[in-house]
């Protein structure tokens, strides 16, 4: 039999703060913990797995809709895995696209980098910036 935790056991073990398991529960991203009669919630090393998974996911940038459709897919072995291929080329996609749009505020920012004025009502990065609007 695996190991069982209280809320604040499972949030110390995986990291993750008690409002985030909260809200991945009520998501249905992690199982519901089940209720002893006490009025405890007691989640099991399956709930820490699942955690894990969505902390890896979160951390490559997956956003939860997508992490909750991996979840489905882990969920059956026998799922084919060309849905996950699918999304993860788009998540990619996603990437390239912020990648993209990140070296484009880069290059608008960079000018302004080298401002040698004394003083705000000269300065060519306030005036660059009031340009943009």
């Amino acid at each position: 039999m695996g190991r069982f935790f209280k809320i604040s056991e499972l949030s110390k073990a995986s990291g993750v703060n008690l409002e985030t398991i909260r809200y991945y529960e009520k998501l249905g991203l992690i199982d519901a913990a089940t209720r002893q009669a006490n009025g405890y919630r007691l989640f099991s090393e399956k709930q820490l797995n699942q955690l894990s998974f969505i902390k890896s996911c979160r951390m490559i940038g997956f956003s939860l809709e997508e992490i909750k459709q991996l979840l489905e897919l882990q969920a059956n072995p026998h799922n084919r895995c060309e849905v996950a291929d699918k999304l993860t080329r788009q998540h990619l996609i996603q990437i390239e696209q912020q990648i993209a749009q990140l070296n484009q505020i880069k290059a608008m920012l960079e000018p302004f980098i080298e401002c040698q004025a004394e003083d705000v009502e000269h300065c060519q990065i306030i005036k660059g910036i009031k340009a943009l609007e």
